[in-house]
């Protein structure tokens, strides 16, 4: 049998303490105290809030310094002295496991407080909630005097018919509703003992943003649950690879040595991929090229035209575009960068040192693009810093005119000879970058597509130019729980900051004065009450309207002086209410703590001829 109370008010600031319970002598009576308390501390949400923090501080630590599993070079430089704040320092964010913050033990204890205590704090108020949604109802009321805000009417209606035509109204607004007709047996006060019950008159009472703020709340709070799971996922299992194609030229394969740079998660293994193979077919792209059109130099296309082909399977084309990447096994594919790739060709003496396609990236200042040529397989080492000006026409008299523009209608290539020691493998360098500290420089050479040109006793030659594109491979599986996680926060926000609490009653009652029903609309906000006086002002023009009746101004509400009309209400003896709360609206609090204590829900007995216990 299910058993339904009235809705409690919010609970009451600065509540009477717990009753202190006496602790049993003794080791084990001090460990069970030390457990008690510590449980409740971690069950607090200022304690969650607390945790919270300090794993933000963690994270940030880890953005500012190196982490070991994604850059385990740059943090063996650390170590070591060579780069970074020195030795000392370094033991120091090694001994507090800085170098490794996702996968230290603090970070992890951290993390499973974080989630007991939220565990702790959200389970009661989700039971108390669903408890709340199974078994509330919206308290009745013997008297309105003490209501904030009243509105009266009178009509011609019998009072059923306006009591219905009042339910009709507030269940279109969304209310909901408990109407109310009292027993034969309650229709006069019965003494029992010196107790006195007063009659609850027949009414419509109606309650809204009880379940709609407490839920949202709880939804609030129970999104972040997701959040964080999402994220520590996405720190476990989560992959990300960068690897450059050129045009025409071999592609790459899905596996751990064919990225250039290879960022895997935690849980992440080599077994993980798949191993496809992805070619470039040709890269599309072209720009706004007038200079007085509205965006003159921006891109227009950006695609690229590939071929994926499955471990045991057979090659399939595709395309690449900018606003639509590619999923291959649940791998997602994207354009991350592109340049010019020149191929560049070396010889010392007859002898070919170097052969192939140089990947020359944008320089940070834009209108040419940059890579280096080294040729280990001369003795000495030959190296050549490479600038490519994609339209660089010639002037008059024939002179190269740099012009900025990215398209390669007049490309140049322009190269800077030394000579020397390359230190490959004994400097940090990429493959764009070259270390001419153990080198000498020979002078500049410039050639067009198809020129060749000898200097100092190297031959090199210009043969063609391609274009190259950086892809991204990422694996995320925590995507979809991010936006689930973030779904939830704001459906959960939205109830919880505009979702208000009210309650209203509708009482209509007999007038043997006049003959006709009076209808008093009286109601309580417990936030935003300016807004709800307007609100309830609406309901009861509507209601007037409904029922053929007519408002009455705030200073010519009727009277009845018949002592033994029952239907009528009467103020108690200290003007207030019985049943509802006398709490301020103003003292309401927003994270309302549900309550379904008997205390909060039943009328206080009144004793005849005397004021109302509190």
């Amino acid at each position: 049998m299910s058993v339904t109370t009235d809705s409690a008010p919010p609970p009451v600031q600065n509540p009477r303490a717990r009753r202190p319970t006496r602790r049993a002598p003794g080791p084990l009576g001090f460990i069970w105290s030390s457990t008690v308390m510590a449980w409740r501390w971690i069950t607090r949400m200022r304690t969650a809030l607390y945790l919270l923090g300090i794993i933000a501080l963690q994270t940030a630590l880890a953005t500012a310094i190196p982490q070991e599993p994604n850059v385990p070079t740059t943090v063996a430089a650390w170590r070591a002295g060579e780069e970074g704040p020195g030795v000392i320092a370094s033991q120091v964010i090694d001994a507090i496991g800085g170098f490794d913050v996702y996968g230290s033990a603090a970070f992890l204890a951290l993390l499973l407080l974080l989630y007991l205590s939220l565990t702790a704090c959200m389970v009661p108020r989700v039971r108390a909630w669903i408890r709340l949604v199974r078994h509330s109802q919206p308290p009745l009321v013997r008297h309105l005097t003490g209501q904030p805000e009243q509105a009266h009417l009178v009509t011609d209606r019998q009072p059923a018919q306006v009591h219905a035509q009042a339910q009709q109204l507030l269940q279109g607004r969304r209310w909901r509703l408990r109407p109310h007709e009292p027993d034969d047996a309650a229709t006069h006060p019965v003494a029992d003992g010196g107790l006195a019950t007063r009659p609850t008159p027949a009414q419509v009472a109606a309650e809204k943003g009880l379940w709609s703020r407490e839920g949202g709340s709880l939804l609030f709070h129970l999104s972040f649950y997701v959040l964080l799971i999402a994220i520590v996922l996405g720190q476990l299992l989560t992959f990300e690879g960068q690897r450059g194609v050129i045009e025409g030229e071999p592609g790459f394969h899905d596996t751990a040595i064919s990225y250039w740079s290879y960022n895997p998660g935690r849980w992440f293994s080599e077994d993980d991929h798949h191993g496809w193979r992805l070619d470039l077919d040709a890269f599309e792209v072209d720009w706004v090229r007038d200079p007085l059109a509205p965006g003159a130099g921006q891109p227009t296309v950006f695609r690229s035209e590939v071929t994926v082909t499955p471990r045991d399977g057979e090659p399939e084309a595709a395309v690449i575009d900018s606003n639509r990447p590619l999923m291959i096994d649940g791998r997602r594919v994207t354009q991350l960068d592109w340049g010019y790739a020149p191929r560049v060709v070396v010889e010392v003496d007859g002898q070919v040192v170097h052969d192939g396609f140089i990947q020359a990236v944008v320089n940070q200042r834009g209108g040419f693009f940059e890579s280096a040529v080294k040729s280990p397989a001369a003795d000495p080492d030959i190296g050549h810093r490479a600038w490519f000006y994609p339209f660089a026409p010639p002037d008059e008299d024939g002179n190269p005119i740099p012009t900025g523009a990215p398209w390669d209608d007049a490309p140049l290539l322009v190269l800077e000879q030394w000579r020397g020691d390359l230190q490959l493998g004994a400097s940090q360098q990429t493959v764009n970058q070259l270390d001419t500290e153990g080198m000498e420089s020979e002078g500049p050479l410039a050639l067009r597509v198809g020129q060749t040109v000898e200097h100092e006793g190297v031959t090199v030659s210009f043969p063609e130019v391609r274009r190259w594109v950086g892809f991204q491979v990422a694996s995320r599986p925590q995507l979809n729980w991010l936006v689930f996680g973030a779904g939830l926060l704001v459906a959960g926000l939205i109830p919880a900051l505009y979702a208000y609490r009210r309650r209203l009653w509708v009482v209509a009652s007999h007038d043997h004065a006049t003959g006709r029903t009076l209808v008093t609309v009286a109601g309580r906000a417990f936030q935003r009450p300016e807004a709800f006086e307007e609100e309830l002002r609406d309901i009861a023009e509507e209601l007037a309207d409904a029922t053929g009746g007519e408002l009455l101004p705030a200073d010519g509400i009727p009277t009845t002086d018949d002592p033994a009309s029952d239907d009528a209400p009467r103020p108690t003896p200290d003007g207030d209410d019985a049943t509802t709360d006398r709490r301020d609206p103003d003292d309401d609090d927003d994270d309302l703590v549900i309550s379904d204590r008997r205390s909060d829900v039943l009328p206080t007995p009144v004793r005849s001829g005397s004021s109302p216990t509190r």
